[in-house]
């Protein structure tokens, strides 16, 4: 499932502009930035394996966001699309059901690469783990989390807007 990540993703996205627009709302704005500055974070202390298709893990990073969260890269996509459902939703039993089932599909990919990277460095204590190669400096190699967040953003807007 890690290598169709993009594409669970991309679906869930989808599945989201289907809801009905509701009022503008501006709580996902402080999610949203929140999100965007661990993203910048986390990426500043990971290297460029994060995105492949295939998981790797060469050293373990205790670094940034790392010393405090295990998957900090994870929790910012939970918030950015968290943020874009209460952009698009606002509050409802929607947006919970969605914030729900994304939410679900980035606890399975968390604890899949938990348990792969505890195995290949054959760590005992997986529940310690906050893994993933250190290349500094690399985080503006994202682009394509970014392109694909700022699409969303204006799809949101124009369903919301103009349909």
């Amino acid at each position: 499932m890690y290598k169709h990540r993009g594409i669970i993703a991309a679906f869930l996205g989808v599945l989201l502009l289907l809801l009905p627009p509701a009022q503008f709302e501006y709580i996902w704005i402080p999610l949203f930035i929140a999100a965007i500055f661990l993203r910048i974070w986390a990426r500043m202390h990971i290297g460029e394996h994060s995105r492949g298709s295939e998981l790797s893990c060469p050293e373990i990073v205790k670094t940034g966001p790392y010393k405090f969260i295990k998957h900090p890269l994870y929790l910012s996509n939970f918030m950015a699309g968290t943020a874009f459902a209460l952009f698009h939703a606002g509050f409802s039993l929607e947006t919970l059901a969605f914030c729900a089932i994304y939410a679900i599909f980035l606890i399975y990919l968390a604890k899949k690469e938990t348990d792969f990277i505890a195995a290949s460095l054959q760590l005992a204590t997986p529940r310690q783990l906050r893994c993933h190669p250190s290349r500094r400096g690399e985080f503006f190699k994202d682009q394509a989390t970014w392109f694909w967040q700022i699409a969303m953003l204006l799809l949101i807007a124009m369903r919301k807007y103009y349909c």
